[in-house]
């Protein structure tokens, strides 16, 4: 089995099985995250996709100064787990360094596709509560419906659903 990576196709046993090789690939062709010692690639995103994260990330991004909202940045989860989530909003954090710390998220957002939306729901929705990030939104496009699920004692519990109405509210 191989993966494209970095321009070209590397066979599975040849990627990265540490935080420091993992941090040693730099860039990659596809979204790459580290997930207890493996490595997990998820396919560019679509145009809807990117549609929907700047919608989110501009009505997240209303009014607010004292808050870095950020795409498609790495986040270090805890020792071995690296995801790289659709969407962030963080308080203070070196703009310059290449991961952002799991304390520092205040939410975390992912937009469901149907090849992620069990990876999403399931392992990303764990991990996310492990590391204690207070927020965790889901958007699923394929519904329509953006989920609000707020962190309690026993993991996230949904506080709201949302209709997905538009996209954008441009008449173009």
């Amino acid at each position: 089995m191989t993966s494209a990576l970095i321009g070209r196709s590397l066979p599975m046993e040849a990627l990265a099985t540490t935080e420091s090789d993992y941090l040693q690939l730099g860039e990659t062709s596809a979204r790459t995250e580290l997930w207890d010692g493996g490595v997990l690639t998820c396919p560019r995103d679509t145009p809807r996709h990117q549609l929907i994260l700047n919608a989110l990330a501009n009505a997240l991004r209303a009014n607010r100064t004292d808050l870095n909202v950020v795409s498609g940045v790495p986040v270090r989860l805890g020792p071995g787990r690296i995801a790289v989530p659709d969407l962030i909003i963080a308080g203070a954090i070196d703009l310059d360094q290449p991961l952002v710390e799991a304390q520092s998220v205040r939410l975390v957002c992912e937009i469901t596709s149907p090849a992620s939306a069990t990876v999403d729901w399931t392992l990303k929705m764990h991990a996310y509560a492990q590391a204690r990030i207070p927020c965790y939104l889901v958007a699923e496009p394929e519904r329509g419906l953006l989920h609000s699920n707020m962190l309690s004692a026993q993991g996230y519990v949904e506080q709201s659903v949302m209709q997905l109405v538009r996209v954008t509210g441009l008449d173009l």
